[in-house]
């Protein structure tokens, strides 16, 4: 049976014109941790014992609203996301029948939560009362991930040497783009890609959080970015970058610098991960199955304008399982 290990790296740059980057990441392992207060052991009060890692959190955060505003937005929702996950996920080392539904609204709900934080942040604040960021998360738990979404950063997967993108934009050039009124490849360079139709903050009343569920193969690549990367960048040549099995120190380094290289015109930020199987017994924890009743099901080659998930009058929010054939060209 196959060990996978997680080897993965982040980098973030303010881009050649702005003076100031707005855009945050965290990558972050979860473990039990245990600390010893008190033992006739050679072990000194305070001594914290590890277990082994069970998740891996990938987290982009860009924020806008003014340059002290997009900062702070940024920087205090995932800040409140780390702590949330912390005090309310520690219970989750393998995803159930029993809880995975409980796992699923805590993603959501936290995303909301931030988004209130924000706004009651702002309101005592009126110099930051655009204050707004928007948030993807990636929650890896061997072989599933999950990732809980709002704006306008980016989830990728690539697989045997097709990219996909997971996440849906939630712009108003994505919407434009869905009702025919843009062509596909025109969403890029419209002005009305920059203007958000969902995401925390920003005075926006609710925030609709998009959740999807994928189930990763050994050797998948996962590219979070915020649009600093794909402005400036098309997916073709995100696909080759990725398709160099450099490391990711590496191919972040590369990302960033074709971005820098097409205008650079915002912040940039890309996280990427690697799923590297190992030979051997396998300890890892494993997702159960999950009826499929509560769920949007949907083949990963669907078009990613068929279903509008940030309508301006009535967001609602999806939820999907992504299922990925890995015998098959996507």
């Amino acid at each position: 049976m196959s060990i996978v290990s997680v080897r993965s790296a982040g980098l973030t740059h303010c881009g050649s014109v702005r003076d100031e980057n707005q855009d945050q990441y965290v990558i972050a392992e979860m473990s039990r941790t245990m600390v010893v207060k008190s033992s006739g052991l050679a072990m000194s009060d305070g001594t914290r014992l590890l277990g082994d890692s069970f998740a891996t959190i990938f987290l982009v955060a860009d924020g806008m609203g003014g340059h002290v505003g997009g900062r702070e937005a940024s920087r205090s929702a995932i800040e409140y996301f780390l702590a949330s996950i912390l005090n309310k996920l520690t219970w989750v080392e393998s995803v159930t029948q029993d809880n995975e539904v409980a796992f699923r609204k805590v993603l959501e709900d936290t995303l909301s939560e931030a988004h209130r934080e924000l706004q009651s942040f702002a309101e005592k604040k009126p110099e930051l009362k655009d204050m707004g960021t928007t948030l993807t998360m990636a929650y890896v738990t061997w072989p599933q991930l999950y990732i809980v979404h709002a704006g306008d950063t980016r989830c990728y997967l690539y697989r045997d040497r097709e990219l996909k993108l997971i996440t849906r934009d939630h712009t108003v050039a994505q919407q434009m783009m869905m009702s025919g009124r843009l062509k596909p490849n025109e969403g890029e360079r419209s002005p009305w890609s920059n203007v958000l139709v969902n995401a925390l903050g920003a005075g926006a009343p609710e925030v609709v959080p998009d959740l999807y569920c994928v189930t990763l193969n050994p050797d998948d690549r996962l590219l979070l970015c915020s649009d600093g990367l794909n402005k400036h960048v098309s997916d073709e040549r995100i696909a080759v970058s990725l398709s160099q099995r450099n490391v990711p120190e590496e191919t972040t380094g590369a990302l960033v610098k074709m971005a820098l290289e097409g205008g650079g015109s915002d912040n940039v930020t890309v996280l990427v991960a690697d799923f590297l199987a190992t030979q051997g017994s396998s300890l890892m924890r494993t997702f159960s199955e999950i009826p499929t009743a509560q769920k949007v099901i949907t083949e990963f080659d669907r078009d990613a304008g068929e279903v509008d998930t940030s309508d301006l009058e009535s967001p609602t929010p999806i939820t999907e399982e992504i299922t990925l054939d890995s015998n098959r060209r996507i």
